[in-house]
């Protein structure tokens, strides 16, 4: 059983149209897809809904599911590179809030107090993933020509240009920004799950002008991914 992790309504309807009823946040339905047997979960938006439902549900399952795949949309950077109503695959997750503010900033490890700490891993602000490992642990196989992007997992989305520049500055490596990735693969981590997050361009991060939004043509791609991901 896999574990399709969304945190809205609509972009479950997008990934999954063919489901008849699609759960109430914080619920979850079982659905059947290629042969594919699911466990369909809507979290709600941001990180703390995405921790406390995703930990309610693995707590509650009889079966451990064999991977956690989120499939939602994202802001990206830089549309040029990476236009709207393109995929991406999280290669990392970054939680840009995490830490002690300083005169000089954040310090992500400033308060000594890791997120995750087992053997000699210690996970302060990110988690790098493996989704190729991830895909074949869950018996599936990533379509070729989908880029791996490191992603910023934010409380309070990036809605202005200063904003956007101030994580770009701190993060340039970030291609992508979601609300409920980081807290997704942490909890997956913690819980040693399979974790694979599929995102879909939907806006520029920083800038709420019309035409830097589609997203019609993010949930189109959403559609695309699962169809491509479950029926390969």
């Amino acid at each position: 059983m896999l574990l399709c992790v969304f945190a809205t309504d609509k972009e479950c309807a997008a990934a999954l149209p063919e489901m008849h009823t699609v759960p109430a946040q914080g619920q979850w339905l079982p659905h059947v897809r290629a042969n594919h047997e699911l466990t369909v979960l809507i979290t709600g938006v941001g990180p703390l809904n995405a921790a406390m439902h995703l930990g309610r549900c693995l707590a509650t399952l009889g079966d451990r599911p064999a991977g956690v795949i989120n499939c939602g949309l994202a802001g990206a950077f830089d549309t040029t590179s990476h236009r709207l109503g393109s995929l991406c695959i999280a290669a990392e997750e970054i939680n840009p809030e995490y830490g002690l503010y300083t005169p000089d900033g954040l310090v992500p490890d400033g308060l000594g107090f890791a997120q995750y700490e087992q053997d000699e891993q210690r996970v302060f602000d990110r988690i790098q993933l493996e989704p190729y490992t991830a895909a074949t642990a869950m018996g599936l196989s990533l379509p070729q020509g989908w880029p791996l992007c490191p992603m910023l997992s934010v409380a309070g989305v990036s809605g202005t240009a200063e904003r956007a520049q101030e994580m770009q500055t701190r993060y340039p490596h970030a291609m992508l920004e979601n609300m409920e990735g980081f807290a997704l693969a942490l909890s997956c981590l913690h819980e040693s799950i399979p974790f694979l997050e599929l995102r879909s361009v939907s806006n520029k991060i920083g800038s709420r002008e019309k035409a830097d939004w589609n997203i019609v043509a993010g949930f189109s791609a959403l559609g695309r991914a699962m169809t491509m991901l479950l029926e390969a």
